[in-house]
């Protein structure tokens, strides 16, 4: 039953409505005009009203026309002198319907149950729209939804607070609405409508400045709505704010290590500095350092880091390819572009659009590869194997090498313009042996690690141990004492490492073995000595050193330390004067 309020000048018709309706157990009002009846309305919110459209003073229609009235009324008009003109005006400016005088009793309660249910059903969706409008305002993420075409819908208190982005602004493009932004949350909304699924960015950095160091950080999920025949609605995108926690780790990765690097001394702080500022930009980066200083780890550190983290991050090592299997990894190839191209195949760089390509090993690539990989970083295009088409892509290219590419280029070997393109900026690792501050955090990381592979619980080194690792020179540098550690664990079946179970170089004080201080004079002497303990068989010294067998050989050529013993080389003939 309702509550209800007639506005009618005839006293008799009054009379006659309220007792059907009263009848049929509605609580009934009445009322003479307008005034009157707005008057009543404020005592007596109502949820009805049947109001006649020609009263003296004002006209029924214009209380439709009267906002907040109380219990906000459905308003039913009546007429005994109906025209399609009135009732089409009454309709459009909000009346729920429109009786024709003289009323039939079961007309009028059959017309007031009708509104009275259409009412309760308008309270429900109010009630349910605040409530939802509610839980929207209390969470701790920014909630934004938008229709197909990126324009906002809503927006919660959080957009506002994290994005700048007001309930007042639906309708408006959402690239209109943020300022000092990257972009990158719609750019992962575009992708999730496009794409039909949910997408997620992790630590996203929005560009925008806060009081943490870092910046604003965010988490971002994406996700497409859809009606029930499968039409696309739009979509809802929730940001959580992560910048005070990024902050702290980041503080935290300053101490001890950044990403999957380990370090917390001076060397190691200007690197994470340095792969921060890096991070965003699409600069190229060389990346040199001996081999096992974890130049691989910087690039994931930089590609994880920057913009592009949400796409791949592709690794080609240069040195372990022929010069025809490399250009065919590198640029792709059509079928029948050489024999064993059965079909087409994209490259590397086509695999790396839009993320980041790491060119390991780039001091190893003939002339000509080095020529091709110029052009492509100067028009930003790549024309596979037995193609003539170009495909343009977005790639940034960080490479890697542990030779020295300025003694390289000096001498011919590597092209100077090529040099120069991949060294915008130089990122170089510093050796083990530069930073012995960082062995013990090293040597904790790697027990922990070992720990976990091999299902063991090693709880430390002895102090003799100890003192070996930390007296050597690490010629190998971390992959070397990763080995190292490995090699312990084999060995050891109690809960603590012992001398005996470290590898045969650390228990040692072989000059030879315990490689190589920082200055030329006793490097040279250390590979001599080494090159000499092994028949002068420069891969057999190479590992008895524990470096690579290029490192060995590029360090002979910069000491000057020739292929074979000084005294069985044949010494230079004599330069003979030319007859005439």
């Amino acid at each position: 039953m309702g509550t209800i309020l007639i506005i009618d000048d005839e006293a008799a018709l009054r009379q006659v409505l309220a007792r059907h309706l009263g009848g049929a157990g509605h609580k009934v009002w009445t009322a003479t005009d307008i005034p009157e009846g707005v008057a009543l309305l404020q005592q007596h919110p109502c949820e009805l009203v049947y109001c006649d459209i020609r009263l003296p003073g004002e006209s029924g229609l214009s209380l439709l026309q009267k906002g907040n009235l109380a219990g906000e009324p459905l308003i039913i008009m009546m007429t005994g002198y109906p025209t399609l003109e009135s009732a089409r005006e009454a309709l459009r400016q909000g009346a729920f319907d429109y009786l024709v005088k003289p009323i039939i009793a079961d007309t009028l309660v059959r017309s007031a149950s009708l509104a009275l249910h259409a009412k309760a059903l308008q309270d429900d969706r109010q009630r349910l729209a605040l409530h939802l409008e509610t839980v929207f305002d209390s969470v701790d993420n920014a909630l934004i939804t938008t229709s197909p075409e990126l324009k906002l819908v809503a927006a919660n208190r959080m957009a506002a607070a994290l994005c700048g982005i007001q309930r007042h602004h639906a309708g408006q493009s959402l690239q209109s609405l943020v300022s000092g932004c990257s972009g990158q949350c719609q750019v992962i909304l575009r992708d999730a409508l496009g794409q039909g699924k949910s997408m997620t960015g992790t630590r996203v950095r929005c560009g925008k400045q806060t009081l943490a160091e870092t910046g604003q950080v965010v988490n971002v999920t994406a996700t497409p709505m859809w009606s029930a025949n499968g039409q696309l609605l739009g979509g809802v995108m929730a940001v959580h704010d992560e910048s005070a926690l990024a902050h702290l780790e980041e503080m935290l990765d300053h101490r001890r290590g950044f990403q999957e690097l380990i370090g917390q001394s001076q060397s190691m702080q200007a690197v994470y500095r340095l792969i921060g500022s890096l991070a965003d930009l699409d600069t190229t980066v060389l990346i040199t350092g001996e081999s096992g200083t974890g130049k691989e780890l910087v690039a994931e550190a930089i590609h994880r880091q920057g913009q592009r983290c949400r796409y791949p991050l592709v690794r080609v090592n240069c040195a372990a390819l022929s010069e025809p299997l490399l250009e065919s990894e590198l640029f792709g190839h059509v079928r029948g572009a050489f024999t064993g191209a059965v079909r087409d195949r994209r490259g590397r760089f086509q695999e790396a659009d839009r993320g980041t390509l790491l060119l390991d090993e780039i001091g190893d690539i003939s002339p000509a590869m080095q020529l091709r990989l110029l052009r492509v970083l100067q028009d930003k295009k790549v024309e596979r194997v037995g193609d003539n088409r170009s495909f343009a892509v977005d790639v940034r290219i960080l490479a890697a090498t542990n030779q020295d590419l300025r003694l390289k280029v000096a001498d011919g070997t590597f092209r100077q313009d090529l040099y120069y393109r991949l060294k915008v900026v130089e990122l170089e690792l510093p050796p083990l042996r530069a930073r012995p501050d960082d062995l013990p955090m090293l040597i904790d990381h790697f027990v922990s690690r070992f720990n976990a592979k091999f299902d063991r619980q090693v709880t430390g080194l002895t102090t003799e141990a100890i003192s070996a690792l930390l007296d050597h020179s690490w010629p190998g540098n971390i992959r070397e004492l990763e080995h190292a550690m490995e090699h312990a664990f084999v060995l050891c079946k109690g809960p603590i490492i012992q001398i005996e179970h470290l590898p045969r170089e650390l228990r040692i004080s072989d000059p030879v073995v315990r490689l190589m201080d920082v200055s030329p004079h006793s490097e040279r002497e250390s590979i001599l000595a080494a090159l000499s303990a092994n028949n002068w068989r420069r891969e057999q010294a190479a590992r008895y050193l524990g470096m690579s067998r290029t490192t060995l050989f590029r360090k002979m050529r910069h000491l000057g330390i020739g292929d074979s013993p000084p005294s069985t080389r044949r010494p230079r003939p004599p330069d003979v004067p030319k007859d005439g």
